[in-house]
């Protein structure tokens, strides 16, 4: 089985590079951190003190350990003492996301949509998994990051191709690429390049699998299979919020609330906290 696995990753890989596609490099800030995270005394110090030289990448850590998700009794405003409450693993997590944004880009509208959707779509995957951490087990920062990384690989296409954008009219915000249609004109789509992305920035492996069947709800191990879910519900609730049509919820839905541990009964009430904890949280 692994090696059919290994194999079938190979095949997607030399897909992509055969069609010329360039999957950013891991940002040097975290080859340093996964450096100082395999030394025998995790250097916490070291660590912050490396943090703290990007302004952004600060800003962004206090927003989360100040956020609503970590309930602390006082602001926290010391980089090491964040890292101490998120956990290093969360940490090098909301690294990568942001690394992300920076190594992915461009002054395009289409770059300023996308970003936008996937912030939300981010915040409300971290909100559900939040609220079902007992029956998902899945950590707010896993999901907030699957969020993230998902549709990675649309911009990617964006930088290759110069008609994607026109294509699947980008530009208006409301439209997204049917990632089949992606693979009869590129010979290649967004869920296989998001895949290879999250694989080279060694991403966990449940997660790589999400990102590459956020789309379809097959035979994967059972943690992708509910972060999947989690997204297909973020997803669902982001066209709600935005009143968008939604065609494939209603062949999904009973299976993606039952897998996230949602009864029938309290699904209404469920999404409308969710959206009601979303909207407070972009106020």
């Amino acid at each position: 089985m692994k090696s059919s696995a290994a194999n079938n990753e190979k095949a997607l890989l030399d897909k992509v590079l055969d069609s010329q596609i360039s999957i950013p490099p891991q940002p040097a800030i975290l080859l340093e951190i996964d450096r100082l995270l395999n030394k025998p005394n995790n250097q916490l110090t070291a660590i912050g003190d490396l943090i703290n030289k990007d302004v952004g990448l600060t800003a962004a850590i206090f927003k989360l350990v100040n956020s609503s998700f970590y309930k602390t009794a006082t602001p926290i405003t010391n980089i090491q003492k964040a890292i101490t409450v998120l956990g290093l693993s969360q940490v090098e997590n909301l690294i990568k996301g942001i690394a992300l944004r920076k190594a992915i880009g461009g002054n395009d509208i289409a770059y300023e949509k996308f970003w936008e959707r996937s912030d939300e779509i981010a915040t409300l995957s971290a909100i559900v998994a939040a609220k079902q951490i007992s029956a998902c087990n899945i950590a707010v920062d896993q999901a907030y990051m699957a969020g993230l990384f998902h549709e990675c690989g649309v911009p990617i296409l964006m930088q290759r191709f110069p008609d994607y954008c026109q294509t699947f009219r980008l530009n208006q915000g409301s439209n997204w690429p049917d990632f089949n249609e992606e693979d009869r004109r590129f010979n290649t789509d967004h869920t296989v390049v998001g895949f290879m992305v999250t694989k080279h920035w060694n991403l966990p492996e449940f997660i790589c699998q999400a990102v590459r069947f956020h789309h379809e709800r097959l035979n994967v191990d059972h943690a992708a299979l509910t972060l999947v879910s989690i997204l297909q519900v973020a997803r669902h609730l982001h066209k709600k919020i935005h009143r968008l049509p939604d065609n494939e919820w209603a062949k999904i839905r009973a299976q993606v609330m039952e897998e996230i541990g949602v009864d029938e009964e309290g699904s209404i009430e469920f999404m409308e906290d969710v959206v009601e904890i979303f909207t407070h949280q972009q106020q």
